[in-house]
């Protein structure tokens, strides 16, 4: 059977209608792979960023806080208030142990009564020490400040491969006194 022309009107009407749909389908089409390929390059040049998390908690006996160590390492650090001893320990993921236990009696930095109560608070934060003597350092430290003596001492972190088992000393580093110091209460 031969197409009639109201066969070819009705062919016509379906490919003019379809190119009507399809023309704008396209376009936003090629609008949304421009858009892909455009953020794909931006966010591959664009130089990436290590989102980094610190945490902190204290109540009125110990404060403790996580650092990091190496690479893909961290610590936690205990502060006792009643000794104004910190203590750190690093974890070997691999091994499922301890690898490193850092400490320091802080009491003394500060030059405070050890009969009388101290008032710290500790965070940590990075930091890019450098090494002296051949000792490498974690790329944080740790801030400790005292109310009584209104000083904040940083204390960097030295940083070993290797398992040890004697505690490692935290290393002060300069200080800052903080102008909001408050008299110590006498009893």
């Amino acid at each position: 059977m031969l197409p009639t022309a109201e066969d070819s009107l009705s062919n016509s009407g379906v490919k003019t209608m379809l190119n009507r749909l399809l023309k704008p389908l396209a376009s936003r089409l090629g609008w949304l792979v421009l858009g892909i390929v455009i953020g794909g390059g931006v966010s591959w040049a664009w130089p990436s960023r290590t989102a980094v998390a610190f945490s902190s908690d204290r109540n009125d006996k110990f404060a403790v806080t996580t650092a990091m160590t190496g690479p893909t390492s961290e610590a936690v650090f205990v502060l006792d208030f009643l000794t104004g001893q910190i203590r750190g320990f690093a974890l070997n993921r691999v091994a499922n142990q301890y690898m490193w236990i850092y400490s320091r009696s802080i009491a003394q930095d500060f030059g405070v009564d050890p009969n009388k109560p101290a008032r710290y608070a500790m965070i940590s934060g990075l930091a890019q020490p450098q090494a002296r003597g051949g000792a490498a350092y974690a790329p944080s430290y740790i801030y400790v400040a005292e109310l009584s003596t209104g000083r904040v001492q940083p204390y960097a972190i030295p940083f070993r491969n290797q398992r040890g088992s004697t505690p490692i000393q935290l290393i002060p580093v300069p200080g800052l006194q903080f102008a909001f110091a408050e008299p110590r209460e006498t009893e």
